[in-house]
């Protein structure tokens, strides 16, 4: 496991120190993300089918039905999927849906438990996925993170901002890596934020919902996976 390269009162996004005299790239600025630009970037996508199979450790659910042939669906899909979590414990299944709209009412109708700073540290411990009620307690930033259990390295995204090519987003000592195909976990949040599976918000999307933590994403097939990112906010 890599271990974080963020020192004692260094910001995290800040990343390793560097060797004196040594010149890293400058990392691109993060896309400003618009009221409007949600419902302008899933109007016309492409139906490319699940170009890239995942295989979840949950049990997946899409558009309602149970999955038993996951190879099945990859070769039938037409169009990307819309991926969110549900439930907990026992009852944590990965949600699939071909329209973007239908995943968000149903997110929106899960509730949260728990007061979020005494959940956080047992959700981390445990790397069990737990949401609170009261997002607005939460930081408006999220933090991506390279291990699961928010280990290793570490880029955090502000509010109504967003990453289309991790693949140009530098990673690790001396910037020589990125974060394309990196992140395992996510920290809390207090807005919505979406991870892709290819380059400018395109492909299957995974949707974390405001006020929970994804200290996991390898338990939804999507650790290592992720090619660009949002944070919903404003």
């Amino acid at each position: 496991m890599a271990h974080r390269t963020d020192g004692p009162g260094r910001s995290p996004e800040h990343g390793a120190e560097r060797t004196p005299g040594a010149v890293a790239p400058d990392d691109p600025e993060p896309r400003p993300l618009t009221e409007s630009s949600a419902r302008e970037l899933f109007a016309e996508r492409a139906p490319l089918g699940l170009v890239r199979g995942f295989s979840a450790s949950v049990p997946l659910v899409v558009d309602g039905e149970a999955v038993e042939d996951e190879e099945r669906l990859h070769a039938d899909l037409a169009g990307p999927l819309h991926l969110t979590p549900l439930g907990s414990g026992d009852e944590l299944v990965l949600a699939g849906f071909t329209d973007r709209g239908s995943m968000l009412a149903e997110a929106r109708r899960a509730v949260g438990d728990g007061p979020p700073r005494e959940a956080a540290d047992r959700a981390r411990g445990s790397f069990e996925r737990v949401c609170t009620s009261n997002p607005d307690s939460l930081p408006d930033r999220v933090c991506f993170f390279e291990d699961a259990g928010e280990g290793g390295d570490v880029k955090c995204l502000g509010p109504g901002l967003g990453y289309p090519n991790l693949s140009r987003v530098h990673r690790g000592f001396l910037s020589t890596q990125n974060w394309n195909d990196v992140i395992s976990s996510l920290s809390w949040c207090r807005f919505d934020v979406s991870l892709f599976d290819a380059f400018d918000w395109q492909g299957n999307e995974f949707f974390a919902r405001k006020g929970c933590n994804v200290p996991d994403l390898n338990r939804f097939g999507w650790g290592d996976r992720a090619a660009s990112i949002a944070n919903w906010g404003s």
